[in-house]
């Protein structure tokens, strides 16, 4: 009995002890298990975090980025409106700004330089303030219009300045929306006027004697074909004159070429007083002269600027190197009647001045055709 006791308590023992060891085990498992499980929720939480924390510093890395750049682009506009002002300010050119009621806003130094007028003189002001009054309503309608069509308009034009002086610009013009339907107007325009006047030098000098600042041969034979097309066109007739001095190389001889340039220049003079502001008085070369009579309403009128031409050559000549008498014949071909085209024109009137030097100088001839015995028939004072 008591060794069966002792085994049955034994057993018992034993198997109380493996109840609590298995309880044991499945505790540490329970926990093991929950251990797992809680390190592996923390590592998802962590794997989260550092994703969100990833996420975090990417934005603001690219936060940070635009920040920079948009600090840089206003760093770069700021210069750009500084480069802007200094350029404005410093520009050669004048410079006007007007709101979109077209008033002045701003100038710049060299407006005032150019104009006079100072920025308080004009702020507010329509820029008509410098008109000159040489432009009509058509002038400045086209320029709106080419304004408003293409946002630009650029040319030359006339302007007054503050001392009253009128002077030609070159005119650069923009028209500047903002996006919010107003619209300003950019002007910038520089005095060329000098510009000008050395081009009209040059432009007269090709084209005028050097000596009377009458048309030279060029710009004759232009006139010519000009008042051979007007008459044509408008059933007009006119008049062409041949003038060559008697004896001018006497008074150089005797006198010297100085005084005959002073010659020239009076008998240039003489010519000139006896026609009108239409017609044109030209030096061919040397002490040859033409007339190119415009608009004549009778034929009479060629014979008494001829008769005029001949009388006033006549006249003495009062000369730094002393007196000199000369005279002058005159030649006359009349259009459509002594020829249709340049070359017959200036072939008879060169015929009738022949005749009026072979008639015994001083006096004209109007061209007639070659009689029987082949000399030209002219008409005598």
């Amino acid at each position: 009995m008591g060794a069966i006791t002792v085994c049955a308590w034994y057993w018992v023992a034993l198997s109380s002890a493996l109840a609590v060891a298995g309880l044991m085990g499945g505790f540490w498992a329970l926990q093991f298990m929950r251990t797992r499980q809680e390190h592996r929720k923390l590592a998802e939480v962590t794997a989260r975090l550092e994703e969100t924390v990833r996420e975090r510093t990417r934005e603001l890395g690219e936060r940070n980025a635009a920040l920079q750049e948009e600090v840089a682009a206003r760093r770069r506009q700021d210069e750009a409106l500084r480069l802007a002002d200094t350029v404005f300010e410093s520009a050669a050119e004048a410079i006007i700004v007007t709101d979109a009621d077209n008033n002045i806003v701003r100038v710049n130094p060299a407006f005032t330089a150019i104009t006079g007028y100072t920025p308080a003189e004009v702020m507010g002001r329509n820029p008509r303030l410098l008109k000159s009054g040489r432009h009509g309503a058509e002038f400045y309608r086209n320029l709106w219009d080419n304004l408003n069509r293409v946002a630009h308009w650029e040319g030359e034009i006339w302007n007054r300045y503050k001392n009253g002086d009128i002077r030609v610009e070159w005119l650069s013009i923009t028209r500047i929306p903002n996006g919010q339907g107003c619209v300003r107007h950019l002007a910038v325009f520089h005095d060329i006027t000098r510009r000008k006047e050395a081009e009209e030098q040059l432009r007269f000098q090709a084209h005028h004697d050097a000596l009377t600042e009458l048309p030279n041969r060029v710009l004759f034979m232009d006139r010519l074909q000009l008042a051979i097309n007007q008459a044509r066109r408008y059933r007009r007739h006119f008049a062409l004159l041949f003038i060559d001095l008697d004896r001018f190389k006497d008074v150089n001889d005797s006198l010297g070429h100085s005084a005959g340039d002073q010659l020239l220049g009076e008998a240039a003079q003489r010519l000139t007083s006896c026609v009108r502001e239409t017609d044109t008085v030209a030096r061919l070369g040397g002490d040859e002269f033409a007339i190119i009579l415009t608009e004549m309403t009778d034929d009479d009128e060629a014979e008494q600027v001829a008769r005029r031409a001949v009388a006033l050559l006549n006249q003495p000549y009062p000369l730094d190197a002393g007196t000199a008498r000369i005279s002058g014949c005159v030649g006359i071909a009349l259009y459509p009647v002594h020829g249709r085209e340049i070359e017959q024109l200036l072939r008879n009137a060169d015929s009738a001045l022949y005749a009026a030097k072979a008639g015994g100088r001083n006096t004209y001839r109007i061209y007639a055709p070659a009689g029987r015995n082949g000399e030209t028939q002219a008409n005598l004072i």
